[in-house]
């Protein structure tokens, strides 16, 4: 059965065209060499001079970013080449390390910070992964970008654990060092993709409209329940960067957790990821996405309430498994996204989503800094676990299930 799983999944690759499987494969490189730095870059703005409330204000500027970029992103990738948009952002996001290994005041990353947000959509390939992708392999494509980018970035929160402890341990100049590392590859990634990627097919336009108001009504005209969907998304952006720059901070000040510790965090996040994300995509392909959320959501909730009681460092590391959970979540309802409009709309689609999470991501931050700050570091774990259960599932439960009757296939 497990053979048989393997050739299953071997096929949904080479079935697949070129740019998808040259995107997937940077992805997977870039994964890795981001996650050298994912963990400690909060550490490090702390470390730098940031509060609470100033590390929130700095993780900002990402949703600034991406909130400045979506709409006439989306606007001119149902315009022009998406290729060429894709390879100006993975080039213009190399300078975002870059400016983090040449900071010495936590307020010189922001522009880093930024950099990375409107580069987060200018280069993202969620839409080469929308228009490459048919209905009955969607999930199982992302799971298999996920599983995959997984394996390998495995190894990268212990190597980067070592590194840290080599260069001085966890402080600004320990951690200097990965940013470095992390530039220079990504430049060799931006070289190889523009090498591998062609042009990306997509269907004819059928708006002629030059008003871009009326381009993005359209949208919402033909897209099935796309206000709802939006909201839905946005309460999970708005959570998780609540969220973020405050885990491993966590960890760390709360919890007493060293480097291989915190390591060791991520990387069972990513066991999860690598060991679930090709069986419950196929799943998801085969039972409906809707069905794998519900399923998902009380385990990695769970694992918030694991994380904040941990009586012990061994706690932790399961916290951070269940975590990975969140992730797989993504695959489960990431199908939907582009199934919910026509693939002629995909780029205006992908700059209101992008919008509506760049909105959600500004005040985020702040609000999970004020949090730390007046109520208690461990709420900033809690309050989304009331999200999740008594806004976004119900929020879902309106919305059809698309296998099999996805728009995107018009």
């Amino acid at each position: 059965m497990a053979a048989s799983f393997v050739r299953e999944l071997r096929d949904v690759w080479r079935r697949q065209n070129l740019n998808w499987r040259t995107v997937v494969t940077r992805q997977v490189f870039n994964r890795f060499i981001r996650q050298l730095t994912l963990q400690y870059s909060n550490i490090f703005i702390r470390d730098l001079g940031a509060s609470a409330m100033e590390l929130g204000a700095v993780n900002s500027a990402s949703g600034l970013g991406s909130t400045l970029i979506s709409l006439p992103l989306g606007y001119f990738q149902d315009r022009y080449s998406i290729r060429k948009i894709y390879l100006l952002g993975i080039s213009i996001l190399t300078l975002s390390p870059l400016l983090f290994a040449l900071a010495d005041r936590w307020e010189f990353v922001i522009p880093a910070i930024l950099i990375a947000g409107l580069c987060e959509r200018l280069g993202s390939c969620v839409i080469i992964c929308d228009l490459s992708l048919p209905n009955e392999d969607r999930a199982t494509g992302k799971a298999l970008c996920e599983g995959i980018g997984a394996l390998p970035t495995l190894l990268s929160p212990t190597i980067a654990a070592l590194l840290v402890t080599m260069f001085g341990g966890m402080n600004v100049e320990g951690i200097r060092p990965l940013y470095w590392i992390q530039f220079v590859a990504q430049v060799l990634l931006v070289v190889y993709t523009a090498k591998r990627m062609v042009e990306v097919e997509r269907p004819v336009r059928k708006s002629k409209s030059i008003n871009p108001i009326e381009e993005f009504r359209e949208v919402f005209r033909r897209g099935t329940a796309t206000k709802r969907w939006l909201l839905f998304l946005a309460t999970n952006y708005f959570t998780m960067s609540m969220i973020n720059p405050f885990m491993y901070l966590f960890a760390h000040e709360v919890k007493g957790s060293g480097p291989f510790i915190i390591g060791g965090i991520t990387t069972a996040m990513i066991l999860a990821e690598a060991l679930f994300a090709a069986p419950l995509g196929r799943i998801t392909d085969r039972i409906g996405r809707k069905k794998m959320f519900y399923m998902l959501t009380p385990v990695y909730c769970l694992s918030y309430v694991i994380f904040v009681l941990a009586p012990s460092q061994e706690w932790l590391l399961l916290a951070g498994f269940l975590m990975g959970f969140k992730m797989l979540s993504y695959v489960a309802y990431g199908a939907m996204t582009p199934e919910l409009v026509p693939r002629d709309c995909i780029g205006r689609w992908r700059g209101l989503i992008g919008l509506c999470l760049g909105l959600a991501a500004i005040p985020g931050p702040i609000v999970g800094g004020w949090i730390w700050e007046n109520i208690g570091p461990m709420w900033v774990f809690i309050i989304p676990i009331f999200v999740e259960l008594f806004i976004r599932m119900p929020l879902l439960y309106t919305v059809p299930e698309t296998l099999h009757n996805a728009k995107n296939d018009i």
